[in-house]
């Protein structure tokens, strides 16, 4: 029933990735004093940043003058179309209390490229009620590039507390890695 529910979620975040990214040249425009889109536009904020995205972010896209600040706010918005829309509406709903199960391997990840997979349940009261599946290949015959996937719930950012974590759906045969 869990990955009917994520399945179901599926059309609506494409939907609202089509949004975002037809918006993206139009966002930066409503950015206000403290970096942030006013409420009405939350569904396309990165809660976890200002609009003009993180460290990594600013190392990509310098500059401070008006047409930098642009490129780079319309740059985050398309690399992270429709974000606060997975969270608030399609995100779930974390407990204090709940039990996160894992298994595979927790080193896969791309910094550094570690091949593998890791397969995530939330459970609550005993019965799982969200998921994650994470992997990582890297090719043998291009080791800066990889192919990535993150399917279900974000719940390598559960805790033990309350909180919303972000649903997802991406597959990338062609990502970086380090």
């Amino acid at each position: 029933m869990m990955y009917l529910h994520w399945a179901i979620l599926a059309p609506l975040s494409l939907l609202m990735a089509i949004v975002g990214r037809l918006l993206c040249p139009i966002l930066p425009l409503f950015v206000e004093e403290d970096g942030y889109l006013p409420d009405w536009l939350w569904w396309f904020q990165t809660p976890d940043n200002p609009c003009d995205g993180d460290e990594g972010h600013w190392e990509r896209h310098p500059g401070t003058d008006a047409w930098s600040t642009y490129k780079r706010r319309m740059a985050w918005f398309w690399r992270n179309v429709a974000y606060g829309f997975d969270i608030e509406i399609l995100g779930a709903k974390c407990k204090a209390g709940d039990f996160l199960e894992e298994s595979g391997d927790l080193e896969t990840d791309t910094k550094p490229a570690h091949s593998g997979w890791v397969y995530r349940e939330l459970k609550r009261d005993g019965k799982a009620i969200y998921w994650q599946f994470y992997f990582v290949y890297q090719y043998p015959f291009w080791k800066s590039r990889c192919i990535r996937g993150n399917l279900g719930w974000k719940l390598w950012d559960y805790e033990g507390e309350t909180v919303t974590v972000q649903w997802t759906g991406m597959i990338n045969p062609l990502f970086g890695a380090e």
